[in-house]
């Protein structure tokens, strides 16, 4: 069966999915670094920029801070400790730098057989250490963007096109469309371009799971998937909130519909995360570290941290959590 990844980067995106076919995809990449590392990338790492981003704490204020924010994953260590060295399809939901950190160095490292691209039209500023990222990286996605850059292929998918390899791995695209995409170039904002996917993995006795990767999707986002597919992201088991979860000021509307069973955030950059708009159960990369659903008969979570894992278990009067070495985490619960 198939397993979900969902890394704790910083302040950025990495999603791993293992499908049952055996191909591998990847959602965004963040604080991907090899072990050579060239004098710009030394310069950014060693930046004050990037020195705050392990100290920006994202818990609410009545939460415990497991101190996951200090102890971010390498993407690129990560995929090789599970011995994954060829990646089918590198999905880039959109162009902001905490979603292509380290993308140089990723493709470096990995054999890439597909892309997966907006038709954006961002630039960013040229200024050494732009924003605590590295503009080698931007450069080398430029490259990929413009065509210029040969393998892998470069594909631009937009909502209801359908391909017989993602349909086989239960990937459906509910957006961006042409017109998010024209309105975010227009507007110089593309968190509304982003790829949203439902991942729709079979249950054995019939019928499938629903669980979405939502981006940084804002509201134009959300109008139109709930105008064109209700019915389809109702009831969600999972949900990657957009954005990381981070408050800003959106509405919220989109979640009477999805009514998710559990959510997942990421780190934002933002002071707080919406934690309480959102449905229990939530948890955050910053208290978990990464976090991993192996999909069987049931969805069975695992973390990466033992004193989250301990908490989260013990507030449910059950048993300690015990480590499964073949995931390198300690499961903490199941839904089915």
């Amino acid at each position: 069966m198939s397993k979900i990844h969902f890394l704790n980067v910083l302040e950025g995106d990495c999603n791993i999915i293992e499908h049952d076919s055996g191909r591998i995809s990847v959602i965004d990449v963040s604080n991907a670094y090899n072990d050579y590392d060239t004098a710009e990338e030394i310069k950014v790492r060693n930046s004050q920029i990037r020195k705050d981003m392990y100290l920006r704490t994202q818990v609410p204020n009545d939460k415990k801070d497991y101190k996951q924010k200090k102890v971010p994953d390498n993407p690129i260590q990560y995929l090789k400790k599970f011995n994954i060295n060829s990646i089918f399809r590198f999905i880039i939901t959109h162009p902001d730098m905490d979603h292509l950190d380290g993308i140089k160095d990723f493709y470096e490292e990995f054999s890439i057989q597909n892309i997966w691209d907006t038709c954006n039209t961002k630039e960013i500023s040229n200024k050494v250490n732009s924003g605590g990222y590295n503009m080698d990286d931007w450069k080398f996605y430029k490259k990929i963007r413009d065509t210029k850059y040969e393998s892998p292929k470069r594909l631009t998918y937009y909502s209801t096109d359908v391909n017989d390899y993602y349909n086989q791995d239960h990937i459906q695209i509910l957006s961006p469309t042409p017109d998010l995409i024209k309105h975010c170039n227009d507007k110089e904002n593309w968190n509304d371009s982003s790829y949203v996917l439902l991942y729709t993995p079979p249950k054995p006795g019939g019928g499938n799971w629903k669980i979405l990767f939502a981006g940084d999707s804002e509201d134009k986002t959300w109008d139109y998937i709930l105008k064109t597919f209700e019915r389809e992201v109702s009831n969600i088991d999972i949900l990657f909130a957009p954005h990381h979860g981070r408050d800003s000021g959106r509405n919220y509307d989109f979640l009477k519909t999805l009514k998710p069973r559990v959510t997942l955030f990421g780190n934002a950059s933002s002071k707080h995360l919406a934690y309480d708009s959102y449905p229990a159960i939530r948890i955050t990369n910053n208290q978990a570290g990464y976090i991993i659903m192996d999909i069987k008969d049931k969805i069975y979570f695992y973390v990466k941290n033992y004193e989250f894992a301990r908490d989260f278990r013990s507030n449910r009067n059950w048993s300690d959590p015990v480590l499964t070495k073949s995931l390198d985490a300690y499961f903490i619960f199941k839904i089915s």
